[in-house]
C-alpha cells in the first residue's frame, strides 16, 4: 500500500485553502503566521514539510523539522501553488469519510497545540518540532480515511464509540499495526526523525517523544468527552512528566482547549468539553482500569507457523528482525494482546523494554525499566534459562516476589514470561500476556510462547556465529 503512496492524497480542508490564499497574497506573509495556518491541517503541513525534505540543499545538514523552515526554504510562490493544485477534502470525499476525515484531522491538530505548549513549559530547545511530530502522528488513520478503505471505520466505531484499545481495534478491524503504516509513510516521504521515531512504542522511554504519545492520547481523551478509561492514567503521566500539580495541569489543558474550540466547526466538530477534577481528586490508576473487553484476540495458527518457520531456518538478516518475527508470532500468532523484549544490561544491572507489540497506546507500559537490584522473581529469571507462568494456582507464591510497582504497570497477574539466552549468557526477559483477566492463558499458548521463544535464541545465535 505505502509502495507508490504520495502526500497528495491526502485532500486539504477547504478552509485552508481560504486561509492561505489570502494570507499568501502577499509575498511579505510572517513565516510564524504562514506555519501556524500550515498547522491548522496535517495534509497541507504534509505536503509542505515532504516538499522541503526532498529538495536537494547545501546549507541543512539534517532535516528540515519545523514548518517554518520549510515554508522559507520553499518561498510564497511555490506554497501558493501547491495549495491551489491540492485536492479538497469537502470536494473529493464522501460526507461519512469526509466526517470522519475531518474529525480525525481535528484530533491531530488538537494534539499539536498540547505538545507544543507542553515543550514550551518543559523548555524543550525546539518546541515546534515536538508539535509537528503530534500533528503528523496519526499519519496511517489520515491514510487510510483519504484511500476510503472501508475497514477504517469499523476501527474508529471500536475506539471511539466502544473504546477498545487501539491496537486492539487494528487486530479485529484492520489486520495490520497503523503505526507501523505511519512510519513507514514516514520513511517514504523522509518526514523528520523526531516525526519517525515518535510513531515507535518504544521510544516513551525519552522525554520528546513521549509528550508527543501523550499528547496524542490526550487529544484522543478530550474527543471522547472525557469518557475515556485510560484517561486518569493517561493524565497521571502528563503530570509527572511536566512535574505539575492536578489543577495546575488542568488548567493548562483547558487553556489549549479554549484555544482550539473556536476553530472546532472546520473540523465538522462543536467545542470540546473543558477538563474537571472529580470530586474524590486525582484517583489512583488502579481505580481507571480499562473495563472487561468485549472480544478477545484470536490466535491465528498460519501466522504462528509462519513466524517459527521464519526463526528456524536462520536466514533473517539481523536482530531487529529476529525480534520482529517473534513478536508478531506472539501477537498475531498466539493471539497474546501485548508482548514485550526487556533487553538485559549487565554493566548496570537492569532490564529496558526495547521491543514492543500491543502497546502502542501505553507509554506507562512502553516505559518498563527495572535494577535487577531489586527485581524480585523477573531478576531470578536471568539467573537461569527458565520461564514461568503465572496463574491463579501459583499467585500466591509468585505475586509476592515481583516489585509492587511492576504489578501496578502491567495491571494484570496473568502472563508469560521467560529469560532469552545467547551462547551462554542473558540477553533479556521475553514477556506476554493477554491484559484482561477475561482473556484466558492455556497450557497450549505456554508451550507455543516458549517454543517461539526458543527458536528466535537459536536464530541469534547464528547471527552472533555468521
Amino acid at each position: 500500500m505505502t509502495a507508490d503512496a504520495s502526500p497528495e492524497e491526502l485532500p486539504v480542508l477547504a478552509r485552508t485553502r481560504q486561509e492561505l490564499t489570502h494570507l499568501l497574497a502577499s509575498e511579505l506573509a510572517p513565516l510564524r503566521e504562514l506555519s501556524l495556518a500550515l498547522m491548522r491541517d496535517p495534509a497541507m503541513a504534509l505536503r509542505v514539510l515532504q516538499r522541503a525534505n526532498a529538495v536537494p540543499h547545501r546549507h541543512f545538514s539534517a532535516d528540515v523539522a519545523t514548518l517554518e523552515d520549510a515554508a522559507h526554504m520553499l518561498g510564497v510562490e511555490k506554497i501558493l501553488r501547491m495549495q491551489s493544485e491540492s485536492h479538497v477534502a469537502e470536494e473529493v470525499l464522501d460526507p461519512a469519510r469526509l466526517a470522519s476525515y475531518r474529525r480525525s484531522a481535528g484530533r491531530a491538530v488538537l494534539a499539536a497545540l498540547l505538545a507544543l505548549d507542553w515543550a514550551e513549559l518543559d523548555r524543550d530547545r525546539f518546541p515546534s518540532e515536538v508539535s509537528l511530530a503530534a500533528l503528523l502522528n496519526n499519519l496511517g488513520e489520515l491514510f487510510l480515511l483519504a484511500h476510503g478503505d472501508a475497514r477504517i471505520n469499523r476501527y474508529l466505531q471500536l475506539v471511539e464509540v466502544n473504546h477498545e484499545f487501539p491496537h486492539e481495534a487494528e487486530y479485529v478491524a484492520l489486520g495490520e499495526s497503523l503505526e507501523a503504516l505511519g512510519h513507514a509513510l514516514a520513511l517514504r516521504w523522509r518526514l523528520p526523525e523526531m516525526v519517525r521515531e515518535a510513531m515507535r512504542a518504544r521510544n516513551a522511554q525519552h522525554a520528546r517523544t513521549l509528550c508527543v504519545m501523550l499528547a496524542t492520547q490526550i487529544a484522543r481523551d478530550a474527543f471522547s468527552a472525557w469518557r475515556h478509561p485510560m484517561r486518569m492514567r493517561d493524565l497521571r503521566l502528563v503530570a509527572e512528566l511536566l512535574d505539575l500539580d492536578p489543577p495546575s495541569l488542568i488548567r493548562r489543558i483547558n487553556h489549549v482547549l479554549g484555544a482550539f474550540n473556536p476553530t472546532a466547526v472546520r473540523y465538522g466538530i462543536g467545542s470540546l468539553a473543558l477538563l474537571t477534577l472529580e470530586r474524590d481528586g486525582w484517583r489512583s490508576a488502579a481505580a481507571n482500569a480499562p473495563a472487561t473487553p468485549s472480544f478477545c484476540l484470536a490466535p491465528r495458527a498460519d501466522d504462528y507457523l509462519a513466524c517459527l518457520a521464519a526463526l528456524g531456518d536462520c536466514s533473517l538478516p539481523d536482530r531487529a528482525a529476529v525480534f520482529a518475527t517473534l513478536l508478531r508470532g506472539l501477537h498475531r500468532g498466539l493471539g497474546l494482546n501485548r508482548a514485550v523484549f526487556a533487553a538485559y544490561c549487565p554493566r548496570r544491572r537492569t532490564l529496558s523494554a526495547e521491543f514492543l507489540v500491543g502497546t502502542d497506546f501505553e507509554p506507562t507500559f512502553n516505559r518498563f525499566s527495572l535494577s535487577l537490584d531489586a527485581g524480585g522473581l523477573f531478576g531470578e529469571l536471568l539467573d537461569a534459562p527458565s520461564a514461568i507462568w503465572l496463574n491463579e494456582e501459583n499467585q500466591a507464591d509468585l505475586l509476592p516476589r515481583i516489585p509492587e510497582a511492576i504489578v501496578e504497570l502491567i495491571g494484570d497477574t496473568r502472563f508469560f514470561v521467560m529469560s532469552m539466552w545467547v551462547r551462554g549468557r542473558p540477553i533479556g526477559l521475553l514477556y506476554a500476556d493477554r491484559r484482561s483477566a477475561s482473556c484466558r492463558l492455556d497450557a497450549r499458548g505456554y508451550a507455543s510462547f516458549q517454543r517461539l521463544a526458543g527458536q528466535a535464541s537459536q536464530c541469534l545465535e547464528c547471527l552472533e556465529t555468521a
